[in-house]
């Protein structure tokens, strides 16, 4: 098995992206929300290794809460597996309000601290 750049005992590292500009595009645009929000999750579970996160529950009512609320521990799973010293995240209820805030700021640190992420 090959490995990518920056993969070592964890999968390969994510796209570096600008949670602000993510943000506020997604608020002009709801469809470029899902798009990047769903690149995030799977660029997370490949990088965890796991496929634990199911995309279509966060389209449904009620399942899209119980999965966001899960999802800080998921990030902080791969910010220690990356790690990032004293990791930490936001609350799930931060998460629940603007996660598609939250995501990418937490993604960017470990991609950082995984060796560097790509440039978009």
């Amino acid at each position: 098995m090959v490995s990518s750049p920056g993969a070592g005992a964890r999968g390969a590292v994510g796209k570096t992206r600008n949670p602000v500009m993510v943000l506020v595009i997604s608020m002009l645009c709801f469809v470029y929300g899902l798009i990047e929000g769903a690149a995030m999750l799977k660029e997370l579970m490949a990088f965890r290794g796991k496929k634990n996160i199911n995309l279509l529950f966060f389209l449904i009512p009620i399942l899209n809460i119980i999965q966001v609320w899960n999802l800080p521990a998921k990030v902080l799973e791969a910010k220690q597996m990356a790690g990032v010293p004293n990791a930490q995240v936001a609350h799930p209820v931060l998460y629940l309000f603007l996660g598609i805030y939250f995501l990418p700021a937490d993604l960017n640190e470990v991609w950082q601290a995984a060796g560097g992420g790509q440039q978009r």
